[in-house]
């Protein structure tokens, strides 16, 4: 069987000197790669059991990521989530759903789609994975399908994930993970991907981590009982035209890792170099998984959003800073030389200027109207933040990154969830009228 079937069969057809009397419409001048569901070309909704590309293509992932059965998604890992969820409820008929306040806002776009309703885990900080199995189980009641996680977190830290999966089993209660920010955990050492820690599914993004093109990512089912209708489950919410390019590179990387099983755990390997390196220079960093460098600013008398600043002024673009910190992060192509630059800079310039006034963010405890699909779909107004207080959210109020939403549709706006609004840079919200 071939290790990249999907590139295989592009580069033949692109050499074939065929007359492309089918979409896409620059007939494989802008990019002969890029195709739609050609003879041979296979369907990415309909390919199981046919034995296309496709089909052979997510076997081949399958087996590298040792789940029972992969999925692509062109739709990024929010595609992935949209299906887990989907497929919970098709399988439980029930509607709540525990989760983490730190959820991305692409967890709740999927309760309001299909009428589901959110049960709130707090975390002691703002995007914090780290929630504990006891304030998990106090929550499960039998109208609960599913408990939902995400972790790695966006400043990489990880949620202890094997005891929340044994609580899930004793109650009959599927565990999916939003594990978007770490599919390379499945390709270096400690077993920390989900899959290993007992989930029941989970949405792994591989264009943030592997060498993928941007909205490639994977639904991963562990439980066998998922597999039969979750490409139904897909195509719901996906486009009927998914995009062949990334296709093609999450194809690639199938190939990539069966001839160099140890190319992210190298790369790790020097990142882990490079912390330890950082550490005896005096650099605070906050903990994070082995793909980051989270610096923290904070720690240091300084915001992360002017250590930022700075990286950028010498050539260095970070993936997200706040006010507390700023996140570095790496992938499977991330070279010495960009380390050593890296590491360079951050040693060899003040970055942590002087800040006052400046505090973590932590979510507003809010009470709740309605249901976020009820709030979502009433009449509503665009007004001023400054005059939102008392009055009930009516839309998804998430800038991105992280993406994370601070208040939900249906939660009444508080006062001190206008002041974590204001310090993310938000100056108008939609409210119900």
């Amino acid at each position: 069987m071939s290790t990249s079937p999907i590139h295989d069969f592009l580069t033949k057809y692109a050499d074939s000197g065929t007359v492309r009397c089918h979409m896409p419409g620059h007939k494989g001048k802008e990019n002969p790669a890029d195709i739609t569901e050609i003879s041979g070309a296979d369907s990415l909704f309909e390919s199981d059991n046919g034995g296309g590309i496709i089909e052979q293509s997510e076997r081949n992932a399958a087996r590298i990521f040792r789940s029972y059965k992969t999925l692509y998604s062109c739709g990024g890992s929010t595609l992935a989530i949209n299906a887990m969820l989907a497929l919970a409820k098709l399988n439980s008929g029930k509607s709540e759903v525990i989760a983490p306040r730190y959820s991305h806002r692409a967890f709740i776009s999927s309760c309001i789609h299909l009428g589901l309703s959110p049960v709130w885990v707090y975390p002691d900080e703002f995007l914090s994975a780290k929630v504990s199995a006891e304030n998990i189980e106090r929550l499960i009641t039998p109208n609960t399908a599913a408990v939902f996680i995400t972790s790695i977190d966006y400043y990489g830290g990880m949620c202890d994930i094997e005891p929340i999966a044994r609580v899930c089993k004793r109650h009959g209660v599927p565990l999916l993970i939003d594990n978007a920010h770490g599919a390379y955990l499945a390709f270096c050492s400690g077993g920390l991907h989900p899959l290993r820690r007992g989930a029941a599914m989970c949405a792994d993004s591989a264009h943030k981590t592997l060498p993928v093109l941007t909205g490639g990512a994977y639904l991963h089912i562990a439980d066998k009982k998922f597999a039969p209708d979750a490409k139904e489950a897909m195509s719901i919410f996906g486009s009927s035209s998914p995009s062949y390019l990334i296709l093609d590179s999450l194809d690639k990387f199938n190939a990539l890792y069966m001839s160099d099983p140890d190319i992210i755990e190298r790369v790790c390997g020097m990142l882990d170099m490079l912390k330890a390196a950082l550490k005896a220079k005096g650099v605070p960093l906050y903990d994070s998984d082995r793909m980051r460098v989270t610096l923290d600013s904070l720690s240091a008398g300084s915001s992360g959003i002017s250590t930022a600043e700075i990286l950028r002024q010498n050539g260095i673009e970070c993936e997200y800073a706040d006010a507390a910190r700023c996140v570095l992060l790496f992938g499977a192509y991330t070279t010495a030389e960009d380390i050593k630059r890296v590491y360079e800079v951050l040693t060899s310039r003040d970055i942590f200027p002087k800040a006052t006034g400046v505090s973590a963010l932590k979510f507003a405890r809010v009470e709740k109207a309605l249901d976020p699909r009820e709030a979502f779909y009433l009449p509503k107004e665009l007004i001023d933040i400054n005059k939102a207080v008392g009055r009930i959210c009516a839309g998804i109020t998430a800038p991105c990154p992280p993406g994370v939403p601070l208040i939900m549709p249906g939660e009444i706006i508080s006062a001190e969830a206008v002041r974590q609004l204001r310090a993310l840079g938000v100056k108008y919200i939609q409210v119900l009228l």
